[in-house]
């Protein structure tokens, strides 16, 4: 393959990945969520979709699988993810000045042709400036 071809899949995937936050977005507001942002970006990662919802600011990484040859959705959120969603996280708190004991957890959005599936706490804080 070469760089012209590798491109244009870079850039489908990014066309059809901004089309499924859009819908995870349209039904997270459906399921009364606050959108805060959307592809929120730091130097220390980047973060698909901030909300609230009755109090807790809700970090989401959106992942999709037309088919799950390659696994299920939520399994492309590895640990090295995991961790550059949390210290982009950290990041967003320090600068919108939240309080430390500002309510927080990290779902995943697992999209599939048969619709999207919330998973809610998929995992924990793991950002190297803590827990």
């Amino acid at each position: 393959m070469n760089k012209l071809q590798g491109g244009c899949a870079l850039q489908n995937n990014r066309r059809v990945g901004t089309l499924h936050e859009a819908q995870v977005a349209d039904w997270m507001k459906q399921q009364g969520y606050q959108i805060q942002e959307r592809n929120f970006r730091c130097r220390l990662g980047e973060i698909d979709i901030i909300a609230k919802k009755e109090g807790c600011i809700v970090f989401v990484e959106v992942k999709y699988r037309s088919n799950e040859s390659h696994g299920v959705p939520q399994e492309a959120v590895d640990f090295h993810k995991q961790q550059r969603i949390s210290n982009a996280a950290s990041y967003y708190l320090y600068i919108t000045h939240c309080s430390l004991e500002t309510p927080c957890r990290f779902d995943v959005a697992a999209v599939s042709d048969a619709g999207i599936q919330m998973i809610e706490n998929a995992f924990p804080y793991c950002g190297k400036f803590g827990g």
